[in-house]
Order: structure tokens, then C-alpha cells, then sequence
């Protein structure tokens, strides 16, 4: 399980590229998303775009993530899959310190360490925050079905009786 870091600092000033740009694919394993929110069964590919901030002050990185992550509906219960593709935009900057009121730039801001991006935790990062906290397989999900025949033996089938009336 590898973790890709980017030396920006070398990229730039060392080699005088005026951008960056690559394509990285991150195994299920090299992600490690926790099993309870999601499963990934297949790679996903990560395009990167990186210059320098003009004012000399960190980078812009542009990132476009292709793939998809298995997730369970949290009304049917039923697993469905969920296009994790888009493209993104962070600021990254050396030193960057936490404020007790963020701005509002803050909020897409991403902390180098030294001059490393590390490209594996941010993808991870952004997996993470485009998982929805209640995923429903789509909008209109009525939830667990249950037959006349399992809703009497249900605690709950009187209830559903009610709801027909």
C-alpha cells in the first residue's frame, strides 16, 4: 500500500515546470475507506493539474476524480453504486494554520506538508466528503418493502395496517 506524495517544491523550482500534470489510479486498498460507509471494488483514476499560485504563495491543484464506490441505501437497505466523478479545485499551501472562524476560502484550502502534497489523502478526503450521510439508491425510495403475510408477524404490522386505511 503506497501513498503517493508530490514534492512541489522540486517540481517547480528544480525542474522550472511551469505545471503539473499526471494520471494516478488508487487500488480499494491504497484509499482505505472504512468498510461501514462504502466499498470500492475497482480503481480509481485520478487526472492532476498543478500550478503555481502567481503571487508565490502555494499551488492550485485541480483534480478530476473516475470511478465509483458501492454504498447502501439507508431506507431499502438495497447496495447501489455512486458515481464519484468530478473534477475539483483546492488550494495548497505550506504552513497554513487553523483559525477558530473560517472563511469562506478556507473551506477549499489544503495543507501541505513542508512541500509535499499528499495526493492518496486528499483523494481519500474528497471520497469521503462526496458521500452522502443518509445515501438513498434514488430520491423516490420507499424503503423496505414488507408483505401482508411478514407484516402481521411484525411488531410494526398493525401500524402499516393503519397506513393503508
Amino acid at each position: 500500500m503506497k501513498e503517493i506524495k508530490l514534492d512541489l517544491k522540486r517540481i517547480f523550482e528544480k525542474e522550472k515546470q511551469p505545471y503539473f500534470k499526471a494520471q494516478y489510479e488508487f487500488t480499494p486498498e491504497e484509499l482505505k475507506i472504512p468498510a461501514d460507509v462504502g466499498e470500492i471494488n475497482a480503481p480509481i483514476k485520478v487526472e492532476v493539474y498543478i500550478t503555481k499560485n502567481p503571487r508565490g504563495e502555494g499551488y492550485k491543484v485541480t483534480y478530476t476524480i473516475v470511478g465509483n464506490i458501492d454504498l447502501t441505501c439507508s431506507r431499502c437497505l438495497e447496495v447501489f453504486s455512486k458515481d464519484l466523478g468530478g473534477e475539483h479545485t483546492v488550494f495548497a499551501q505550506t504552513g497554513y494554520e487553523e483559525r477558530e472562524h473560517l472563511r469562506e476560502s478556507d473551506l477549499n484550502t489544503y495543507s501541505l506538508e513542508g512541500d509535499i502534497l499528499n495526493l492518496t489523502q486528499l483523494i481519500r478526503e474528497q471520497i469521503l466528503l462526496d458521500i452522502p450521510y443518509k445515501p438513498l439508491c434514488h430520491p423516490n425510495c420507499r424503503g423496505i418493502e414488507i408483505e401482508d403475510n411478514q407484516a402481521s408477524q411484525s411488531p410494526f404490522g398493525e401500524l402499516k395496517k393503519l397506513l393503508k386505511k
